[in-house]
């Protein structure tokens, strides 16, 4: 067979190869290695006791498809931070990790702010977005299915600013994928995280 036949056929085979890899995920980075650089900058609840969520705070009743939030806290917000943002998260399967359900979504929270009491995650002293199903402007509360530990990660990111391309308002457009797009590396002061379970025997 000639060279220029050849080459032609491996460039096709290449291809081929290439369409059958593994999807990316579709959701940015979650910076789930990142280790947080200020150690004093933490964040805790009151509906977490010894990494488990109570079961007061696990399937929250809807009251026209909005849930009441759980109280969450935190300490020591780093010199510099212009916005907090947060968000809470989990996996529904392990080991298929491109998949990921987001449970609250807000951003443009003042630096003073140290804390949002239970029920008050729709604040209009900041911003929320959609809730798990992308039906509400709305915190989803964890209501796991099936036997196990279920687990749940909660961070909050000290940005130097508030995310340009995020709106000034709440918006059932913002998801997850949008909501992490928005927030660059580069504005990144710090970031805590706290994981609890949901257990089901």
């Amino acid at each position: 067979m000639k060279i220029n036949t050849i080459v032609p056929i491996a460039i096709c085979v290449l291809v081929l190869l290439n369409s059958c890899a593994k999807p990316t995920k579709d959701v940015p980075y979650m910076y789930d290695d990142y280790e947080t650089k200020h150690s004093n900058f933490t964040v805790q609840s009151e509906a977490i006791v010894n990494g488990n969520l109570l079961d007061a705070f696990k399937c929250e009743k809807k009251i026209d498809d909005v849930e009441h939030s759980i109280p969450l806290s935190w300490s020591h917000v780093p010199v510099g931070t212009g916005s907090l943002a947060i968000v809470m998260y989990h996996y529904p399967k392990k080991e298929h990790q491109s998949e990921i359900n987001s449970y609250l979504l807000l951003w443009g929270i003042n630096p003073t702010v140290s804390e949002i009491p239970y029920k008050m995650a729709n604040s209009s002293k900041w911003f929320m977005g959609s809730n798990k199903d992308g039906t509400a402007v709305s915190y989803t509360s964890p209501c796991s299915h099936g036997p196990g530990k279920h687990e749940y990660i909660i961070k909050v990111f000290a940005l130097s600013e508030m995310p340009e391309s995020l709106p000034k308002s709440n918006s059932l457009a913002v998801d997850l994928n949008t909501f992490m797009s928005a927030i660059s590396k580069d504005n990144i002061i710090d970031i805590t995280s706290l994981i609890f379970t949901d257990t089901k025997n």
